[in-house]
C-alpha cells in the first residue's frame, strides 16, 4: 500500500503530522491529484478554534492546486499530467438551490466540502470529483494557483456588492481576504480605504496604496466623515465575520454592507429601525458561484499584486509551526501577535 505524508485535524486546538495511504478513486469521475502547493486559510484557524464547522479526523487544507495523478473512467475533460486547482465545494446541480443560481447552499456542501469534511491539500495527494477541477494556463506558478479558490469566493462577494466606480469603499480587516477585496475595489471604485489593527498586517495593506487606517490608534468615524463629507462610505465590505456592528456606524444612508467574513461565535446587537430608516442594505455571500474561471484570468492578467500577499512556504511536516505565525498559539490557544499573511505548504 503506497503511503503518503498528511496534516490531519484531530479535534479543536490539535493538528499533527500523520502518514495515511494515498488515497484511491472512489467515483467513476474521481481524479486522483499529486498536490503541488496548499494555502493555509483563515477558515482552517477557525476550525482549529471551533468557530467553524468541521469534521474530526480528517485532512484539512482547500486553497490547493497540483497535477492530475490518475482519472476515473468516465472524467473527460482531464488527463494525466495536467495542471489543476480545485474549487472545493462540490455541488449536485439538481436541488432547488443550484437550479436558483444559489449553488452556495446546495446540501452537498454540508457534507462533501474538500478540505473540512471530506480530506483535502494538507497531504501529498488528494483526490476530488471532475467538476471542481479546473485546468491551470502554463504562465501560472503553483504558489499564485492555491488562491484561485479563494479569489473566486471574493469575485462572488464582488458580484454581489456590484461596486461602482463611483463608490467610496471600506474594507474592514485587511487579512488574505480584506487584501483581495481592496486590491479589487482599486480598480473599479473611486476612493477606498482599508482597516488593520495587527501591526504585520497594517504594514502589508500600506502596501496596497489606500489610506491604511489602524481604528485603535485614529478615530475611524471622523476620519471617514472626513473623507466623505460627513455621509459616510457607499460600502462596507467586512472581512472578518466579527464587524457587523462597526459596519453600520460607517455605511452612507442607501449604502451597502457586505457580510463576509466567517466567525459563529459572535453575535452582534442592532437597531432594526436604522437599517430600514436609513435604506441600508445588508448582504450576505458564502463562498464562490461561477467564479473560478474569472479568478484564473484575473490571476493571470497580474492586476493584483501578490508580492506582499505571500509571507512564506514552508513544507508541510513543518505545517503545525504555522499556526502561530497566523495569530493563534496552539499551545495555549491563545491569539498572538501575527508575523505573515499568507503561508503556503508543499508536500
Amino acid at each position: 500500500m503506497k503511503t503518503m505524508q498528511a496534516l490531519v485535524f484531530k479535534k479543536i486546538g490539535k493538528i499533527e503530522p500523520e502518514t495515511l495511504p494515498v488515497p484511491t478513486l472512489q467515483e467513476p469521475t474521481d481524479v486522483l491529484i499529486k498536490v503541488a502547493a496548499c494555502g493555509i486559510c483563515g477558515s482552517d484557524i477557525k476550525i482549529l478554534e471551533g468557530k467553524h464547522a468541521y469534521k474530526e479526523n480528517t485532512v484539512l487544507g482547500h486553497e490547493f492546486c497540483g497535477t492530475v495523478a490518475e482519472i476515473g473512467p468516465a472524467v473527460h475533460s482531464l488527463k494525466v499530467g495536467d495542471r489543476i486547482a480545485i474549487d472545493n465545494n462540490p455541488r449536485c446541480g439538481v436541488c432547488d438551490y443550484c437550479r436558483m443560481g444559489f449553488s452556495s447552499q446546495c446540501e452537498w456542501i454540508k457534507e462533501r466540502t474538500i478540505g473540512i469534511f471530506k480530506n483535502g491539500g494538507y497531504a501529498e495527494y488528494a483526490v476530488a470529483p471532475e467538476s471542481v477541477c479546473y485546468k491551470l494556463p502554463e504562465s501560472m506558478d503553483d504558489i499564485t494557483a492555491t488562491q484561485v479558490e479563494t479569489l473566486g469566493t471574493v469575485m462572488n462577494g464582488m458580484n454581489t456588492v456590484q461596486m461602482q466606480p463611483w463608490d467610496s469603499v471600506l474594507v474592514l480587516g485587511c487579512g488574505p481576504i480584506g487584501y483581495l477585496f481592496t486590491s479589487l475595489a482599486k480598480n473599479i471604485a473611486a476612493e477606498v480605504m482599508v482597516t488593520e489593527i495587527d501591526p504585520f498586517r497594517l504594514n502589508i495593506a500600506k502596501q496596497l496604496d489606500v489610506p491604511a487606517l489602524n481604528p485603535n490608534e485614529t478615530d475611524l468615524a471622523k476620519e471617514i466623515k472626513e473623507r466623505t463629507n460627513g455621509k459616510g462610505v457607499d460600502i462596507v465590505i467586512d472581512a472578518v465575520g466579527t464587524q457587523l456592528g462597526e459596519a453600520l456606524k460607517y455605511v452612507t444612508a442607501g449604502g451597502k454592507i457586505l457580510a463576509f467574513g466567517m466567525d459563529d461565535s459572535v453575535q452582534v446587537a442592532l437597531t432594526p429601525y436604522q437599517v430600514t430608516r436609513r435604506a441600508v442594505k445588508i448582504l450576505g455571500t458564502y463562498i464562490g458561484q461561477n467564479t473560478m474561471l474569472p479568478s484564473i484570468k484575473i490571476l493571470k492578467s497580474g492586476k493584483i499584486n501578490l508580492k506582499p500577499f505571500f509571507t512564506e512556504t514552508i513544507k508541510l511536516p513543518q505545517g503545525v509551526e504555522a499556526f502561530a505565525k497566523l495569530g493563534l498559539d496552539l499551545k495555549t490557544m491563545q491569539h498572538v501577535p501575527k508575523k505573515a499573511m499568507k503561508i503556503v505548504l508543499k508536500p
